[in-house]
């Protein structure tokens, strides 16, 4: 073992959850099992997971080195002693196979010692250049004329002869394809890495905050992966705004530039390539890209650190990353790079023999079956098959007889699968979605005949969706129909050529503005048919999977959708699992474990191959209270059904129980409700009856915004009236809604959330057909009831994470409110977090609750005192 009993160096004094956290992750790492972690929010699980694993990264290193030297020794004794054998020939033949291993320890280990020096010379290196100062930088160059941009329209005379840049070729080779993913060679001297993964970008920068605070923080060298989308800081790439048409765009400018003929002293391209006039990337330049790359294994960065040094050093931030990659030790990445196979390929991840942490886990099923999801709307296939025929016609006696007969292939597949989502007049009015098998799917729209994967493979070598997305900016529906009757009238007398475009041109004058209007918005917003095409090649893969596990859901109507559903994500977690040396998954509530064990080993009763921790809170129990109220004020029954919840008896108990919490509790109450539309219903209620007003009068009211650009300010005034303690109001109150905005990785600690309510039970629509398939397979798969206990997993995740957000440290404290007569029942106390079911009171009146928080709150006043 790399370590008997192993030191942490905690930045403070570690709680004893934390030590027992700590230390089991340690062994986990180390014996080379998998985990199932559960450490409830503010418990410091983040810093837990950086201080455990960095000690055994460092430990294990420094182990490899000195067993690395004693193997060097034990052979160099070995060959020096003699064995005095009679066999002269056996003991020779020993020595040269020892003196060869001999020689390989030495190269090994001088390599080991190399690489430590280059890293410290590396640093040195970056220091001395104070803050990119001395770094030359590139002058920008702007590209003028993208492909994809409409700013200048081209003449007919010049399309005609410039358009090559939108015609397809033979398709690329895979090795063309696939040039993006050679420039990181394999690693001759691997060493282990650390993936840690979350949700989502922000949560991962709070892993590159916890690392600055540990011991390690100036010899590791950490890297965060992101895609192009998130790390492009060109302009004219950027805007493409979907993240295929980033990839393609820049895949192509790497080409440009390769194929420029001349630079300039400045680093301008000196002379446009043929490419429709395109100049290369500014920021793809090697030597700036490799400074960036030291600069970032140097310093500990978050996203938002890369993007800014990226702009000053004029270097590429996303190839920065992955040229780091290599040397990195402590990899950062989200959860879709995690579960995606196309997406681990696309970031060169190697995950063999290394370590994964998967923190907020309790999402990482969601995430599986969201990639793999491939949904695709009527108006993608909408846009694709009106444009792919426009092209066609157009571009079709410049197109070679092979690539028109696979693009008039896809144009019928395209068309089959937009006809499953017409309805008529009579499946209009009701609600038309059904949920079919693959083999059933492909059979009702007529494709079962042809090969799916050639039309793929046609549409990625030729790069048909950023073509069909540059034609669409470019050509404008009205500006082919004038061409396609310019044609015609050629052939009419020139009478009846003139009266035709009189009356055309007085109809294009009353058509155009709004015509191209539509027409911009078809091509720049998410219909675009480059956009919508990528979205069919996705739907076609999965199609072509043929799992027994993958379903086809068809949402006929305006709104229409065909959507790729997995009913088993497991196998696709398999590999990833398999690869690794150590896989460990965490979370603030990690229920049912049953759910997180067949992830890991593909049996949900494998208990014993999974080491399995769960800590408690660092809060003390009598610092927290909660309360499962069961009847109202008016001793209503609280149970809010789908059915009830909108009756005008219980919204009048919600706002008679916000009152009297409000006047009550000190500083911030966060009421979580099932949905943006029952939190509307109830604030008008409120409004009506008149207890909004008498709300405000102890407490600021705020509203979850339902646009993620306004939650930073709603948040900000919300803080600024629960600190301001010379307001007649008592603090402020804030709407949310259950997996909304504010439900997930916000922290309402201290007086921002000394009271968190949860109004009813947000479970899922049991009349979703694709819930009932899910569920119906679970029963059929894992036995009776096993659907039930999923839908009941969904609702209880969604509370747990609200209950959550409110106490954050060992000194916080809080209490927590549940609304509804269901709380009470075993098998959902039993769900709730563990800290949680230490004070909870069941089935509680409403004058019993008032009473219990009243006095629970009083004590930390007289505390304070």
């Amino acid at each position: 073992m790399a370590n008997c009993n192993p030191v942490f160096d905690f930045p403070f004094e570690p709680y004893a959850i934390q030590e027992r956290f700590m230390k089991e992750l340690y062994f986990t790492i180390e014996n080379k099992k998998s985990g199932i972690f559960e450490s409830p929010t503010g418990t410091g699980k983040s810093l837990s997971i950086c201080c455990s694993t960095l000690k055994w990264l460092k430990d294990s290193s420094m182990k490899a080195i000195n067993d690395l030297k004693e193997e060097i020794n034990r052979l160099q004794l070995e060959t020096c002693s003699s064995n005095n054998s009679n066999d002269w020939l056996q003991e020779e033949y020993s020595k040269i196979k020892k003196c060869q291993t001999l020689n390989a320890l030495c190269i090994q280990l001088e390599k080991l010692t190399k690489q430590s020096e280059q890293y410290l010379e590396m640093k040195k290196r970056v220091l001395k250049q104070n803050n990119f100062a001395e770094i030359k930088l590139l002058s920008k160059s702007k590209s003028k004329n993208d492909i994809f941009d409409n700013s200048e329209v081209k003449k007919q005379g010049e399309a005609d002869i410039e358009d090559y840049d939108l015609i397809i070729e033979q398709p690329q080779s895979n090795e063309d394809q696939e040039s993006d993913n050679e420039e990181i060679p394999e690693d001759e001297n691997k060493h282990v890495k650390i993936y840690i993964s979350s949700r989502t970008h922000s949560q991962l920068s709070q892993f590159v905050g916890e690392i600055k605070q540990t011991s390690f923080k100036d010899n590791t060298r950490v890297v965060t992966l992101a895609s192009r989308q998130h790390y492009c800081i060109n302009d004219s790439v950027s805007k493409l705004k979907n993240v295929n048409l980033i990839n393609e765009r820049c895949l192509d400018m790497q080409k440009i530039k390769s194929k420029s003929t001349s630079t300039g002293d400045d680093g301008k391209v000196l002379k446009k390539t043929k490419r429709g006039g395109c100049l290369s990337c500014q920021y793809y330049n090697q030597t700036n890209i490799t400074k960036l790359k030291e600069i970032l294994l140097c310093e500990i960065m978050d996203m938002e650190d890369l993007l800014k040094a990226g702009k000053e050093v004029k270097a590429c931030p996303y190839y920065a990353s992955r040229a780091a990659l290599d040397d990195a030790e402590v990899v950062l990445v989200s959860h879709a790079g995690i579960v995606s196979e196309g997406a681990r390929s696309g970031m060169s991840l190697k995950l063999k023999d290394n370590i994964l942490i998967l923190d907020e886990a309790h999402a990482l099923t969601s995430a599986l079956e969201n990639a793999y999801s491939a949904p695709v709307s009527a108006r993608y296939l909408d846009a694709v098959r009106r444009f792919l025929k426009q092209y066609i016609n157009k571009y079709r006696s410049r197109l070679s007889s092979k690539n028109l007969l696979a693009l008039n292939q896809l144009q019928y597949i395209v068309t089959k699968l937009s006809g499953v989502l017409s309805t008529t007049n009579k499946e209009i009015k009701q609600e038309n979605l059904t949920i079919t098998t693959l083999e059933e799917f492909v059979i009702a729209t007529d494709i079962d005949h042809l090969n799916l994967r050639s039309t793929i493979e046609f549409c990625k070598g030729t790069k048909l969706a950023p073509k069909l997305h540059g034609f669409a900016m470019r050509y404008t529906p009205q500006m082919l129909q004038e061409e396609e009757q310019k044609a015609v009238n050629k052939k009419k007398s020139l009478e009846v050529f003139l009266k035709s475009m009189s009356k055309k041109n007085s109809e294009v004058q009353e058509v155009q503005p709004e015509q191209q209007l539509q027409d911009k918005k078809i091509a720049e917003t998410e219909t675009s048919p480059g956009t919508g095409l990528y979205a069919v090649l996705e739907f076609l893969q999965m199609l072509c999977e043929r799992s027994e596990y993958g379903r086809v859901l068809v949402k006929k109507g305006d709104n229409g959708m065909l959507k790729y559903l997995l009913l088993n994500p497991t196998d696709h977690f398999v590999d990833v699992v398999k690869q690794c040396r150590s896989v460990v998954v965490a979370g603030g509530t990690m229920e049912p474990i049953e759910e997180f064990v067949n992830l890991l080993t593909g049996d949900p009763n494998n208990l014993k191959s999974v080491n399995v921790v769960k800590c408690d809170h660092v809060v003390p129990p009598d610092n927290i209270i909660a309360v499962c109220l069961s009847k109202g004020p008016t001793n209503a029954t609280l149970s809010f059904t789908y059915e009830h919840r909108m009756s005008a008896e219980l919204l009048n108990e919600v706002g008679r129980i916000l009152r009297n919490v409000c006047n009550i509790v000190p500083g911030g109450v966060v009421c979580f409700l099932p949905s943006y539309t029952y939190e509307q219903t109830l604030f008008d209620h409120l409004k009506t009856q008149g207890q909004l007003e008498s709300i405000k009068k102890r407490k600021h009211l705020f509203r979850e915004p339902k646009s993620a650009a306004d939650v930073d300010q709603v948040l900000s005034k919300f803080a600024a009236s629960v600190r301001n303690k010379n307001s007649e109001q008592n603090g402020a109150l804030l709407l949310s809604v259950v997996g909304g905005k504010l439900s997930e990785g916000l922290n309402f600690s201290d007086d921002l959330g000394r009271c968190v309510i949860v109004v009813g039970m947000p479970y899922p629509n049991i009349k979703s057909p694709e819930l009932q398939e899910k569920m119906n397979y679970l029963n059929k798969s894992i036995g009776p009831g096993a659907g039930n206990a999923y839908y009941e997993g969904l609702c209880m995740k969604a509370v747990n994470q609200c209950i959550g957000r409110a106490v954050r440290h060992a000194n916080d404290y809080a209490c927590v409110v549940l609304i509804d007569e269901r709380y009470s029942r075993p098998q959902t106390t039993a769900a709730l977090p563990t800290f949680v079911q230490k004070s909870l009171i069941a089935d509680c009146t409403f004058g019993k609750a008032i009473g219990t928080i009243g006095k629970f709150f009083n004590k930390f006043r007289d505390v304070k005192r």
